[in-house]
Order: C-alpha cells, then sequence, then structure tokens
C-alpha cells in the first residue's frame, strides 16, 4: 500500500499528509510577543517555513480558543503601478477571503461587498475588532511585495491602530516577507536617511529570523518517514545531507524526496 505522507517541496505543510516537524517548537518568544499584545516581523529567506509556521500558527490560536486569528497574504496588491485606493481594496478582500479557512462566520471580517465606510484596511480592522469578543492575531504574509505608497499607505494605518488595540484593532499584528520592516524603507526611499518621528517603520517590536535546521531536527523528521515505512536513514547519510543543505528545510526535503520517489521509487516495505 502507498505510504500517505511524503516530503513536502511545494507550498506550507500539513501534517495529515506531510512529514514535518512543529514550526513553532522553538517559537515561545511569539507567544510572549501575542500576549504582550505587539507587533512584529518574521523574516527569513523563501522556502525556509515561514508560510507552514504562519498556518500552524493561527489554527492553534483558533483551536486554543484565547484569540481570533488569520493569515492572509498582500501579494495581490504587489505592483508598482497599483493605486492606493486599489490596494486598500484588494488586501482587504485577501483578508476577507482567506478568513474563511480559520473562522467561523460570526467571527470573519465584514463583507467588503457590504461594507458602508471609505474602504481602508485602518476602517475595516477597527469594525471588525469592535465587533468581536476576543483579541485578533493578525498575520500579514508577504508583506514585502508591496511598493511605494501602497507599502507606506499600509503601515500607516496599522501603525494609527496600534494606540486603539485591542478592542478596536487586531491586538497583534506580524509582518512576515524576506526581510526586517526596517529594510523596507530603502524599497520606498532610497536616497533619504529617515522618514521622521512619524515613520510607519517603526511599529515593530521585535524581528524574528527563521533559522536553519539542525542534524537532530533532520533526524526527527526522517524518523517519521522511517516509522511509517521502515525505510532508514543511517546517521551517516543525515551527516551527509545536514552537510550538503546547511539544514536548508526546502533542501533537506527536496533530498529525501529525491531518494524516496526517485532513486527508490517508494519500493520500500514495513
Amino acid at each position: 500500500m502507498a505510504n500517505e505522507r511524503y516530503f513536502n517541496t511545494t507550498g506550507f505543510c500539513r501534517p495529515e499528509i506531510h512529514y514535518m516537524i512543529d514550526p513553532l517548537r522553538n517559537q515561545k518568544n511569539i507567544f510572549d510577543l501575542i500576549k504582550k499584545e505587539q507587533y512584529f516581523t518574521i523574516h527569513a529567506p523563501r522556502q525556509t517555513g515561514k508560510t507552514t509556521l504562519l498556518h500552524e500558527l493561527a489554527h492553534r490560536l483558533n483551536k486554543e480558543g484565547n484569540y481570533i486569528s488569520v493569515v492572509f497574504s498582500v501579494e495581490s496588491a504587489g505592483y508598482r503601478s497599483i493605486t492606493e485606493e486599489i490596494g486598500n481594496r484588494k488586501i482587504i478582500d485577501s483578508l476577507y477571503n482567506a478568513s474563511a479557512g480559520y473562522l467561523n462566520k460570526k467571527n470573519c471580517p465584514p463583507q467588503p461587498e457590504k461594507y458602508k465606510k471609505k474602504l481602508t484596511l485602518e476602517n475595516y480592522l477597527i469594525d471588525w475588532a469592535s465587533s468581536q469578543p476576543k483579541p485578533i492575531v493578525l498575520l500579514l504574509d508577504e508583506i514585502d511585495s508591496l511598493y511605494d505608497d501602497v507599502l507606506v499607505s499600509i503601515l500607516r494605518q496599522l501603525r494609527n491602530g496600534f494606540q486603539i488595540r485591542p478592542k478596536r484593532f487586531p491586538s497583534t499584528v506580524a509582518l512576515v516577507g524576506l526581510r526586517d520592516v526596517r529594510e523596507y524603507k530603502t524599497k520606498v526611499r532610497p536616497s533619504e536617511a529617515s522618514l521622521g518621528s512619524g515613520s510607519p517603520f517603526n511599529i515593530k517590536a521585535e524581528s524574528i529570523l527563521l533559522g536553519t535546521w539542525t542534524k537532530e531536527e533532520i533526524t526527527e523528521l526522517y524518523s517519521q518517514h522511517t516509522k511509517d515505512t521502515g525505510q532508514v536513514f543511517s546517521k551517516e547519510m543525515i551527516n551527509r545531507i545536514y552537510e550538503l543543505t546547511g539544514g536548508q528545510p526546502w533542501l533537506v526535503n527536496a533530498v529525501a524526496n529525491e531518494i524516496v520517489e526517485k532513486i527508490l521509487k517508494s519500493d520500500f516495505t514495513k
């Protein structure tokens, strides 16, 4: 019988079909920042597990029942020619569409088509948070895909809401991308050293850089496959894979997938 789980090399990981280790295992600081109602950033190169971590975090927070949490991508507004008005609308639509995958209907934000006020992200988040009995933890993925005035506009609106959280604005906002938020200003205005004391880039309490995996973590990942199939990754093989990949999560999965699916063609028995 074919094995039901596999080593994932596309998209975020899902524990029911992918081999994976808990992305929140070493992230106590994230839960501390949420408890303290802080804004923070998570950054790392591509394919290092950012989106997997976000999905796991949102589902865990919602399951525990103390917060309302949604992950959504702002990438739909990530092109240079876009106006602030259209950028706000695309980001709001993305948030609304994503919320159904995390929340029940009563906790979802309002339908953008039925929204009566000026449709800005700030107004939308104020009305959503004001209608909810629990604090909102908002996780914005691909934040550094935004350009110029749209990026500044979104950050300023999030900064404006900081003073009225948690009753009238998300209590915690995480900005997730390839770079730390302070590096965004060179993307917007590279010729200026500062945007002033009201800079929208001064909104985060901490930056969290996701690291690579250790040999022990690679062993933990591969042992799940061994448990399912009986196929053993020797200590020597794991050492060599660590040497070749540096513990980069996508590479670790890709090498295992190449061995299991391509070289051995899933030819193993338990």
